[in-house]
């Protein structure tokens, strides 16, 4: 029997390889992603984020973000920057880097310390004093192809150091640095199948080794995250895309030689979408849930441990695409979800209350514009008070949401 499914993977593997090239344009980014509804179903740059394996289509291939109007007006300060560029050096093999800062936007190995923004006790950075926030984050990654299968491999480390020597009185040694490693794979098993599935590890840790090394304060976590997508092609216009993901965290720290654990979280998600196409039209989208678990660990004497959820269904992701010139593309997209999430509080030693509230997220329409000039592509999402307001980049104001840009060399 095993020899039997070991045949039928092999055949499997070596069909022809007819992944949706022709589907596939080398542009986009983030802005796309977010003008459409910030939407997992589509295929786009932002992929390479999570599986390598779409370098392989992303060849020879300069992208990155300018970023959000986060800052000043006038300045160079904004959210979300990044850049990175992808050569091939043949057909089958092609290596790529990114530099990300710490305000990266998605969750993957180029983001740092990725569960500090939900507060103390999840990151693992600012449980350590004096440490160093990381920043300026080297990811290196590669893909190989391999008839219809390709594998793709990521490498991301950032370190910061604080250290202090002390006359007579011994060294402070601070420092804090993140490991991330993601793997992935591209496969069609049939003309009309793809699937898209990638693995990805962090390890963020920091420690202060003082002059008294009882006096010792360290933390560290480890983050894995699991995606995958699977495109089935149903017609020449209409493909399904059904979407899974799942990331679970969990972390240790020691304070003055006492052991204890860190916030712990567990994520699960599920979407089903459709991409339906009609010459230079493109409708994609669909309903998805997400289940979020965190748990607290008890503090002695002050607080038992503690578990909040979330489970938030439906979500909405719906976005609209089309050629209006050709070089000018016109996007629109609608995002909005309803959650029941659960509080536990206590005191002590004794669970005080439980709650269960629903919360409604408000709709977001979402507008954007994609400019093509040659192999240069320049996307971004439009600040929605336009439609209210007029554009206003000439004599002030903020036309332009987030943006981003790519040249396929």
């Amino acid at each position: 029997m095993c020899r039997k499914l070991f045949y039928v993977l092999l055949f499997l593997l070596l069909i022809p390889f007819s992944i949706h090239s022709q589907d596939i344009k080398r542009t986009g980014g983030y802005a796309r992603f977010l003008s459409l509804g910030s939407n997992p179903y589509i295929i786009d740059p932002e992929a390479i984020k999570v599986n390598p394996a779409w370098g392989n289509y992303y060849y020879d291939f300069l992208w990155g973000d300018i970023g959000s109007n986060a800052g000043a007006d006038f300045g160079n300060s904004s959210n979300g920057q990044f850049a990175g560029v992808n050569f091939a050096f043949n057909k089958n093999f092609t290596l790529g880097m990114m530099l990300t800062r710490n305000d990266f936007n998605t969750f993957s190995i180029g983001k740092l310390d990725p569960l500090s923004q939900l507060g103390s006790g999840f990151g693992v950075i600012q449980e350590v004093p004096g440490a160093i926030a990381l920043n300026n984050n080297l990811e290196i990654f590669s893909s190989l192809k391999l008839r219809n299968l390709i594998l793709g491999l990521g490498i991301a480390y950032a370190a910061s150091k604080n250290n202090t020597k002390l006359p007579n009185a011994g060294e402070t040694d601070i420092t804090a640095s993140q490991l991330g490693i993601n793997g992935g794979i591209i496969a069609n098993f049939k003309k009309n199948l793809l699937l898209d599935a990638g693995i990805s590890f962090i390890f963020p840790s920091a420690s202060d080794q003082p002059p008294v090394p009882a006096f010792k304060t360290s933390a560290s976590q480890t983050i894995i995250g699991i995606n995958a997508r699977l495109f089935w092609r149903y017609s020449e216009k209409l493909r399904f895309v059904p979407a899974f993901y799942f990331i679970n965290a969990t972390g240790s720290q020691e304070v003055n030689g006492q052991s204890g654990d860190l916030n712990s979280l567990t994520s699960l998600g599920f979407g089903f979408g459709i991409e339906y196409t009609i010459g230079d039209f493109l409708l994609v989208g669909g309903p998805g849930f997400n289940s979020n678990s965190w748990k607290i660990p008890s503090i002695p004497g002050s607080q038992p441990e503690l578990s909040n959820s979330s489970f938030v269904f439906p979500i909405w992701n719906l976005g609209a695409e089309w050629t209006v010139l050709d070089w000018l593309i016109a996007r629109m997209g609608y995002t909005a979800s309803t959650s029941n999430n659960t509080t536990q509080t206590g005191s002590g030693s004794v669970l005080v209350r439980e709650s269960t509230i629903t919360q409604y997220s408000p709709g977001i329409v979402t507008l954007g514009l994609g400019l093509r000039f040659g192999d240069f592509s320049f996307d971004t999402t439009i600040n929605s008070d336009v439609l209210r307001q007029g554009f206003g980049n000439i004599g002030g104001g903020r036309t332009f949401a987030y943006i981003s840009t790519s040249y396929a060399f």
